[in-house]
């Protein structure tokens, strides 16, 4: 019948121009969450060290240690300090300590596992947080430490003077503090203090 012929001619109509729509809303959602996915990472992460903003780095941690309590796993904490960071910006420019920072940190996160923390905790600090022991953090914080010592890098200013750069760790375990996050930063600060008063460019666990 004709007139039921239009009907279902404007019903396919309908539909298809819906189906359109509907791709096209699909579309523009799964690039609307992939800018706030980037958006959000690009919040999170500091410019220079591409490592964790302090806030961020703490705010993740926390979830690491209530996962990790209920999981009933040990969480480490790396302090990191690079030695006599001040001398190198005084000696060779801020420019060059602030490629040594980029460089270092990179370095860093090439010794992460899935699921570790790095953060830049304030100026030449490094905070790392691990879900492993104390002697599991001490092994990889001696992989880090090793790499950074022998690793010589140029000049900003002038590519022709090399420089060395040494970093000083302290480490802290839930095994010791319990599942708080001050208790545990606390306790890798004055780790960290103990190895720079004992010479730097070494480990040393609370």
């Amino acid at each position: 019948m004709p007139g039921m012929v239009n009907v279902d001619v404007e019903l396919d109509v309908v539909v298809s121009e819906l189906e359109r729509t509907l791709e096209a809303m699909e579309k523009n959602y799964r690039k609307a969450v992939t800018n706030l996915g980037l958006l959000r990472a690009r919040a999170e992460t500091d410019d220079l060290t591409r490592l964790l903003r302090r806030g961020s780095f703490l705010n993740k941690v926390e979830k690491l240690l209530d996962e990790s309590k209920a999981e009933t796993r040990e969480v480490s904490i790396l302090m990191i300090d690079l030695d006599h960071f001040k001398t190198i910006n005084d000696r060779f420019g801020h420019q060059t300590g602030d490629n040594v920072l980029e460089r270092i940190s990179a370095m860093i996160r090439e010794y992460l596992r899935p699921g570790d923390l790095a953060g830049r905790y304030g100026g030449e600090e490094i905070i790392v947080a691990l879900q492993a022991s104390a002697e599991e953090a001490i092994m990889i914080a001696e992989r880090i430490r090793e790499a950074v010592s022998a690793c010589r890098m140029q000049s900003a200013e002038a590519a022709t003077r090399e420089l060395s750069v040494t970093m000083s760790v302290g480490i802290a375990s839930t095994s010791r503090t319990g599942f708080r996050i001050k208790a545990l930063i606390g306790e890798a600060d004055r780790a960290l203090y103990r190895a720079k008063k004992e010479g730097r460019d070494r480990v040393l666990a609370a």
